[in-house]
């Protein structure tokens, strides 16, 4: 009887196993096609935000430009420190 308990111990170990394997290796896949995807839309907004960071300096020598103009126009001088 012993070496039965034994024998049903063992099988039952491997089938455990054996689920869980198959588990995790479908989750494994999953997170991959998902961190793939993940990667291809941060890699979207990364390019996005250069773009943002490109016209927001744009503006701001802008900015510059049109305060020095109105400081020509009304004699008042411009500090560094202005926005």
């Amino acid at each position: 009887m012993m070496e039965w308990v034994g024998a049903i111990g063992l099988v039952g170990a491997a089938l455990v196993t054996g689920v869980f394997t198959v588990v995790a290796s479908r989750f494994r896949r999953e997170l991959t096609v998902r961190g793939d995807a993940n990667t291809v839309r941060m890699q979207g907004l990364v390019e996005d935000v250069s773009e943002v960071k490109a016209d927001v300096k744009e503006v701001r020598k802008d900015f510059h430009r049109h305060l020095e103009w109105h400081a020509s126009v009304t004699g008042c001088p411009v500090s560094a420190g202005d926005p």
